[in-house]
């Protein structure tokens, strides 16, 4: 009885500054990587906007992982099908396309193409960022710090597959 009594106490312990732990760390994680496209500031826009595109310079989207859920291949209310996860254009500006990704686990991020533009150099400046909120779990407060190292790479990894796509137009 005394073991197990002393197995209880140990793991509310271990839980408890687990918790406290994990809320050291902020309940909303941004991961962000930018690049510097050379090209027309419409056509770099056309690509980010229209999900047809995106299978030309995304990571994880080839004519076979994407399809369309929406009638709208661009703008808001555009609904695509990538892999097992679903992204909603929800909004779109002069500068910036805002998007929900869902993946089939149930995770939800918040997700944003901005452009910069520099007509005297004809350079397009693209950051694209996913933010998450994670709940008090303290499970879901420590992973959020693999996030970057998880998402970081695909993002800069089509962010340069875009730079030199459009750098060829």
């Amino acid at each position: 009885m005394r073991i197990v009594k002393l197995i209880v106490i140990s793991f509310a312990i271990l839980f408890l500054l687990t918790t406290a732990i994990g809320m050291l760390f902020p309940s909303t994680v941004r991961i962000t990587r930018a690049v510097d496209v050379t090209a027309q500031y419409d056509t770099v826009y056309k690509y980010l906007n229209d999900a047809k595109y995106w299978k030309l310079w995304m990571a994880g989207t080839d004519s076979n992982t994407i399809s369309f859920l929406s009638a709208k291949t661009a703008g808001r209310g555009t609904v695509v099908k990538i892999g097992t996860g679903e992204v909603t254009i929800t909004r779109t500006t002069t500068d910036s396309i805002f998007s929900i990704w869902k993946s089939a686990g149930g995770n939800v991020q918040n997700a944003a193409f901005i452009l910069l533009n520099n007509p005297a150099k004809n350079l397009v400046t693209v950051q694209w960022y996913f933010e998450q909120h994670v709940n008090w779990y303290p499970w879901e407060r420590l992973s959020s710090l693999s996030n970057d190292k998880i998402l970081g790479p695909v993002i800069e990894e089509s962010l340069n597959k875009l730079k030199t796509v459009l750098n060829g137009k």
